[in-house]
């Protein structure tokens, strides 16, 4: 996690801005690319303390937040309070797929970029969601700076658009499309540091 002692009150404040600003445009995207979801089922996978999904339970019939971390999924849970049609749930895909688990949409916002092998994800997502349009919102490559403040993600730098649009090829995914969606700045170790965010669009293969 990020070291909010490092950074001044200010400086802090301004990333929560930025945060906000950045979950509302995703969320935009996800109601651009998807004409009506009255009647669909939204996963957002990697929810976090489910930022997009809970800006989209006015959309879709029903929201499945999930996360493989417990402390995320706690905060998520809390926020979803009262929201009749949210789900919240600890899911791991790359270890196990659930059973009876159906999805017509699935975004996931900056959590890629912790997945270490994406192929578990990519084989298992045609389980829950096959036929689906998939939304990720994620970071360009950026040397590793936006986790600069966190040694643990030292080697974490985001995606390069061309050989993740291949990853997802070579497991069958089609009408794959990445483009900008969001340039801001934040604060790392005291320094404002560039975030560039993509948006690709794939449909998941059905099994056959």
């Amino acid at each position: 996690m990020t070291d909010i002692a490092a950074l001044t009150a200010a400086q802090a404040a301004e990333n929560v801005v930025h945060g906000a600003a950045r979950s509302d445009a995703v969320a935009a995207a996800v109601r651009r690319a998807v004409p009506d979801g009255r009647e669909l089922t939204l996963l957002d996978y990697g929810c976090g303390p489910g930022h997009i999904g809970l800006r989209l339970t006015d959309y879709f019939a029903r929201v499945i937040l999930a996360d493989v971390d417990p402390a995320a999924i706690d905060l998520a849970r809390t926020a979803a309070a009262g929201r009749a049609n949210v789900e919240v749930r600890v899911m791991d895909l790359t270890h196990q797929i659930p059973t009876g688990l159906r999805a017509d949409v699935v975004v996931s916002c900056l959590a890629w970029h912790h997945i270490r092998d994406l192929d578990p994800l990519l084989a298992a997502l045609p389980h829950v969601a096959p036929g689906s349009r998939l939304l990720v919102a994620d970071m360009d490559a950026d040397g590793g700076a936006y986790h600069a403040d966190n040694p643990e993600f030292a080697d974490i730098t985001g995606f390069d658009r061309a050989a993740l649009e291949r990853t997802l090829a070579r497991h069958h995914y089609h009408d794959i499309t990445a483009g900008d969606l969001w340039q801001s700045q934040k604060w790392v170790a005291g320094r404002l540091t560039p975030l560039s965010l993509f948006l690709l669009q794939a449909v998941v293969p059905a099994i056959t």
